[in-house]
């Protein structure tokens, strides 16, 4: 990752964060919305697998909601750490297995 230049504050990093979370949940909502549409127009359709069935769209919407539930939860967390100072981009591993570790850094 590029060096931060002295732009872009962990302030500025943390609306990012916390905007991608609000558009993110919009989508998810909206698709959850949706499945619960389609619920509602068609509730005879089945979802079948391994010899199971199932009916589709209650288990479409909840896992939409669950997946857009971890996917907020984790931008909202990072949100939060980096309004604590921290440096989410900071080199703690190599890139790839063959790259040397980085040098120690002197003060």
């Amino acid at each position: 990752m590029p060096r931060r230049t002295d732009s872009s504050s962990p302030t500025t990093a943390a609306r990012l964060l916390k905007g991608a979370a609000l558009v993110f949940s919009m989508l998810g909502g909206g698709m959850a919305a949706w499945g619960v549409d389609k619920w509602v127009r068609y509730p005879e359709a089945r979802a079948s697998q391994f010899g199971f069935e199932a009916p589709l769209w209650p288990a479409f919407t909840l896992f939409v909601l669950a997946a857009t539930a971890v996917g907020v939860r984790l931008l909202w967390i990072a949100a939060g750490r980096v309004e604590d100072g921290e440096d989410l981009f900071a080199q703690r591993h190599r890139r790839r297995r063959s790259d040397p570790p980085p040098p120690p850094e002197s003060e």
